[in-house]
């Protein structure tokens, strides 16, 4: 019998992210200090590290995704943390402690992103737990003519949904993928409406800003961080000359053009 993925304890969670970054942060030491060539952050150890861990970051993105294709949640996050960790750590031995240096910007993303990741499934999930245990005027039964608006708000809900996903219910249904990419146009003005049915039934006056904005800016952390991660890989393979700035080019890379 095949178990059920199992949930990421806070304990697990905190030893994974804890003993990577720890070995990154070695690592970087180790190589920072060292004069050597193989200890440079272009050369051809520390640019495949980079590469592995670039992978292993991408990997993660995609993972959490997985629930919104259908996928296990579970599995997908627990993937998500691994490959992150992982990630983190070989990000830091390429790093190297170069810190005035562009890549580092990007770095502070990363941190950024993994720190807040760990607030939202620790201390988060606990406020949380006590705003959704605690009696809210929320609970109430809304008052007539917010109740009138609701009704068109459903119906208008409805009729859009028939554009997006005629065979899905609008009780249940939320946004994926697939339908920003089917239906960008009704998507947004589905996502619209549903902001205003939640000011409308007070489902978020509860909430702390942090607990309101902290899923939003964990988002726009990882879209700046994949397309810093882009640029910059762009730019040390065929922008050789420009990173390099008159200095040595010693890492490989397929043209040196310069701007």
């Amino acid at each position: 019998m095949i178990r059920p993925p199992q949930d990421l304890s806070n304990r697990l969670l905190f030893a994974v992210v804890g003993a990577t970054a720890a070995m990154g942060v070695l690592a970087a030491v180790v190589f920072g200090v060292s004069a050597a060539d193989w200890a440079r952050p272009g050369s051809p150890l520390l640019q495949t590290v980079a590469i592995v861990g670039a992978m292993l970051l991408l990997g993660s993105f995609a993972a959490v995704l997985a629930k919104r294709f259908g996928q296990p949640g579970k599995a997908g996050f627990r993937a998500h943390v691994g490959l992150a960790s992982l990630g983190l750590a070989c990000v830091l031995a390429h790093w190297s402690f170069q810190v005035f240096q562009l890549p580092t910007l990007l770095l502070l993303l990363l941190v950024a992103l993994v720190v807040l990741g760990v607030w939202s499934r620790s201390a988060g999930a606990k406020q949380m737990a006590g705003t959704f245990g605690r009696k809210h005027a929320a609970f109430r039964p809304p008052p007539p003519q917010t109740r009138e608006r609701l009704r068109a708000l459903i119906a208008q809900k409805r009729a859009l949904l028939s554009g997006i996903d005629a065979a899905a219910s609008e009780a249940t249904f939320s946004l994926q993928p697939r339908h920003w990419l089917k239906a960008p146009g009704k998507a947004i003005a589905y996502q619209r409406l549903c902001e205003e049915e939640l000011g409308l039934t007070g489902a978020t006056a509860m909430l702390s800003r942090g607990q309101r904005q902290w899923r939003l800016a964990h988002r726009l952390l990882a879209w700046a961080f994949v397309a810093g991660l882009i640029l910059h890989i762009l730019l040390v393979t065929f922008f050789a000359g420009y990173v390099a700035d008159s200095g040595e080019i010693y890492w490989w890379h397929l043209t040196d053009w310069d701007f």
